[in-house]
């Protein structure tokens, strides 16, 4: 006797059925669902006696389980889920871990604090200060160096016409004369301006650069 098949529309089981079957109704025998199968067999041939024969193994015959087991039986994604899950169970773990090492080291003396030291609130104002300082230094130095120069060169000036008249050798006298007035006036504003450079904790000696010059 010709026998077709039928697979379970709720948990894919495949049944072998006779041609007596085809239109009737019955219980899946591993999910328990109600079942139809189709009204004319496959060919359309025709059976008197009738046999129905679960494929699977006889022992899904004892158990029927219910229909959401089954799904989760029958989900084919179930490695991908294993993988999102891998890294939550990583985290897991490691609150596990620091909450148990809080636990054992939460009865543990406190470390004594360093003391604290406290911050010069005028500190950024006195760097600003001393900056300020030591460019003004600087800008003396030269300004002093320059004048030094000048001086050095209308002495040599005035030395150079001194077999010439009298009104010529006073004009180069009287040019000598005011480059010593500002060569002294450069080195008092110098003076000034390194002192203040010193007050403010300044450390270096631009006073030496004027002797060696």
């Amino acid at each position: 006797m010709d026998s077709y098949k039928h697979s379970c529309p709720f948990c894919g089981q495949h049944i072998e059925y006779t041609a007596g079957y085809c239109g009737k109704q019955m219980q899946c025998p591993m999910c328990g669902q109600t079942i139809t199968f189709p009204a004319l067999p496959p060919g359309g041939g025709h059976g008197t006696t009738l046999r129905v024969r679960s494929l699977e193994h006889k022992e899904a015959r004892k158990w029927k389980l219910p229909p959401a087991m089954v799904l989760l039986l029958n989900f084919k994604h179930w490695s991908t889920v294993a993988q999102c899950a891998v890294p939550f169970a990583i985290v897991g773990a490691l609150l596990a871990g620091a909450i148990i090492v809080k636990n054992k080291f939460a009865d543990a003396p406190a470390t004594v604090a360093a003391p604290v030291v406290q911050a010069d609130p005028d500190a950024w104002q006195k760097m600003t200060d001393l900056s300020k300082a030591e460019i003004a230094v600087k800008e003396r130095l030269k300004a002093f160096q320059a004048a030094q120069a000048k001086a050095a060169m209308a002495e040599r000036f005035r030395q150079q016409v001194q077999h010439l008249d009298s009104s010529q050798r006073k004009n180069t006298e009287q040019q000598a004369e005011a480059a010593q007035r500002e060569l002294i006036g450069a080195k008092q504003r110098f003076d000034l301006a390194n002192d203040a450079y010193l007050r403010l904790g300044g450390t270096v000696d631009y006073r030496s650069q004027i002797k060696n010059n």
